[in-house]
């Protein structure tokens, strides 16, 4: 029902049609039409707009649609790759589950990537590199003061890149940012980056 509603809408005129205009057209119910508008509205797919002529409301399709059913995508994409990454954490990256859960979290990560329409302002992508270099070099975990003061910043600067490496996880590859606790940050490599069976091998040359 929620797809032959948007389909309504998307052939309509611009004025768009109102709950009632589609409950004529395609012979349901009120309450049918008023489900598939929710959900049609919950992925911004939908927008109302009040009837000049009357009480009601309209709803229309704009020309960004296409767009943001790309970018709501997208945002999924990204939570289903962090929980994944999570999830290695909880289970290990040597068991069945973390290996499920590396893979899959590699391809939605780089999903999420390639269809994420926004990118990073090129001074910002600098400043998360310059942090990665930074606790790398460190060698220890460090608040984001200290990083700052390490680095001769202003403290909204060093949020800023910290943020943009939790916001974008993919900037740091094959390196991920991992909170330390007591509100210190490090590097760490990526657990989905070697399968167990590399992981072992290069453990065998320590």
């Amino acid at each position: 029902m929620t797809a032959r509603v948007f389909v309504c809408l998307l052939t309509a005129d611009a004025g768009g049609l109102t709950a009632a205009d589609l409950v004529a057209l395609l012979r349901v119910s009120p309450a049918s039409v008023s489900k598939s508008i929710g959900s049609l509205e919950a992925m911004e797919l939908v927008e109302r707009r009040p009837d000049p002529g009357g009480r009601r409301e309209r709803y229309t399709i704009d020309d960004d649609v296409w767009l943001r059913a790309w970018q709501a995508d997208t945002g999924a994409h990204g939570r289903i790759a962090a929980v994944a990454r999570r999830g290695i954490g909880i289970f290990g990256p040597d068991t069945t589950a973390g290996t499920r859960l590396a893979s899959m979290g590699r391809f939605f990560g780089r999903l999420s990537e390639q269809m994420d329409g926004s990118t990073l302002a090129e001074e910002a992508g600098y400043d998360a590199l310059t942090v990665v270099a930074a606790l790398v070099h460190a060698r220890r975990p460090l608040t984001v003061a200290e990083l700052a003061t390490a680095l001769g910043w202003p403290r909204d600067r060093a949020v800023a890149a910290v943020d943009a490496l939790r916001r974008r996880p993919a900037i740091a590859d094959p390196l991920a940012l991992h909170d330390a606790g007591s509100g210190t940050v490090t590097v760490t490599a990526r657990p989905d980056r070697l399968s167990p069976v590399q992981r072992e091998g290069i453990a065998g040359f320590a």
